[in-house]
């Protein structure tokens, strides 16, 4: 579904250039939860952003169902990513419309009749458990319902692919279960294909069926999730498989 060939970022910047991402190849099988592991500034969430080109790769190819993302002009990129949503950690909700509002928003933006969003959006609130919410405004929600909310609004223009940027990162270890059974929920009712970003191996272990995991902008393993867990080929997966503060 998703083919990522040979695919690199480099910023400018004023003392130098920064190699994001060196000459990644991925491939995403329609309906996988597919998982990208690594820590900090090792080039997750500038690799998840190209996917949809909000980043540009410097060179390289993203296809999705062969055709090249990078050849489309503005109009046909706008409709591809239409079909692409995508979730963050800090929920980037409309703090003055209210979870119902919230919801419709990309819906409104596109012109759609009022009658076919009130249907889709009572739909979506249903599905992400938030039917009694649906008039309170996100400083009145919990953090999981805020990422609930964020979730309905990206199903709302019927997404085939769901990006979850460290989707879980800002949530307690109970929350984080239910969002995650919420997303294995998606792509399991929904075929959603789901990407996720994360530094959490047991956000990985929990609802993925393949991981890839980058270091310093390489993609330096992936597998099937048991195999990785099993068998791990570098020291990097090992020390995210077994993390732990060492102080020499």
């Amino acid at each position: 579904m998703i083919h990522l060939d040979k695919v690199s970022k480099v910023f400018h910047k004023k003392n130098g250039r920064v190699v994001a991402l060196k000459e990644v190849t991925l491939h995403i099988e329609k309906e996988d939860i597919f998982g990208i592991i690594g820590s900090s500034g090792a080039g997750k969430s500038t690799l998840i952003r190209t996917v949809n080109l909000l980043e540009r790769p410097t060179s390289g190819h993203i296809f999705w169902d062969k055709v090249d993302l990078a050849t489309l002009g503005d109009k046909a990129l706008i409709q591809v990513r239409r079909k692409i949503g995508m979730i963050f950690q800090q929920f980037n909700l409309l703090s003055s419309r209210t979870v119902y509002e919230n919801i419709a928003f990309p819906l409104e933006l596109v012109g759609t009749r009022t009658e076919v969003i009130r249907d889709k959006v009572e739909r979506l609130l249903v599905l992400v458990d938030l039917l009694d919410k649906k008039d309170e405004y996100p400083a009145n929600l919990s953090g999981g319902q805020k990422q609930r909310v964020a979730i309905g609004r990206a199903l709302a223009s019927d997404p085939e692919i769901l990006l979850c940027d460290e989707a879980t990162s800002a949530l307690d270890p109970h929350t984080t279960r239910s969002i995650l059974a919420l997303l294995k929920k998606i792509n399991r009712e929904l075929g959603i294909t789901i990407i996720l970003i994360t530094h959490e191996m047991e956000v990985v272990r929990a609802i993925c069926n393949r991981v890839a995991v980058i270091a310093q902008g390489e993609i330096i393993e992936q597998n099937d999730v048991e195999s990785l867990f099993l068998n791990p080929q570098t020291q990097v997966t090992k020390d995210l498989l077994n993390p732990s503060l060492r102080i020499d």
